[in-house]
């Protein structure tokens, strides 16, 4: 559904702002912080209580923050070391998102209309905001912005056997390390690490 929103977009998208425009928009990331916004892990029954800890982090961090969807927010920083951890995002919050809509198809006589008419009232400030600019993913944007200098190294398991980290060197800026729960997520932390410094150093 969102994916043919953005396709009929009257500012006919080019296929490339397409892609990362639904990337941004459908993703686990974005759901769980609409499904935190508005109220659904009131009601979301677990007996998990590593799930309640992270539940309960992550949704502290939301309301710090306003609800707001930035990648900023889940990132803690060691300064020292130049390096971010990904704060987790629960899965189980982003499936809760989905699941309300797959009880909206089904509860309508498997209306996609209806999910629709319920779905972009919950979402649509990022469908509007998203669609007017649309975002890139951290690592494409330190490409682009250093072509030349930026290196990924390969992944690296910690100690604890549940975590990666992943560097990436800008070649006269520094090295930046990003930790994640798989490679995806690291490379992405470390590119938002290095995209910060680049861009707190340019405004000085």
């Amino acid at each position: 559904m969102i994916t043919r929103h953005l396709y009929e977009d009257a500012r006919r998208h080019s296929p490339g702002a397409l892609t990362d425009l639904r990337s941004a928009l459908v993703n686990n990331t974005i759901f769980a912080t609409l499904a935190a916004r508005h109220g659904f892990h009131k009601y979301f029954r677990h007996m998990s209580p590593g799930l309640n800890e992270v539940l309960t982090k992550y949704v502290k961090i939301q309301e710090e923050n306003g609800h707001s969807i930035s990648e900023e927010h889940y990132l803690i920083h060691e300064d020292e070391m130049e390096q971010a951890e990904d704060v987790e995002v629960p899965k189980a919050l982003g499936d809760l998102f989905e699941s309300v809509a797959g009880a909206i198809f089904l509860d309508s006589g498997m209306s996609l209309g209806a999910v629709w008419r319920s779905y972009v009232r919950l979402m649509g400030a990022e469908l509007e905001a998203f669609s007017a600019a649309a975002p890139k993913s951290p690592v494409r944007e330190l490409l682009e912005a250093e072509p030349d200098t930026a290196k990924f190294g390969k992944p690296e398991r910690l100690a604890d056997g549940r975590r990666v980290r992943v560097c990436v060197e800008v070649f006269g800026r520094g090295t930046f390390k990003g930790v994640g729960r798989n490679y995806r997520i690291a490379k992405g932390t470390a590119a938002r690490c290095a995209l910060r410094h680049l861009k707190i150093h340019r405004a000085r």
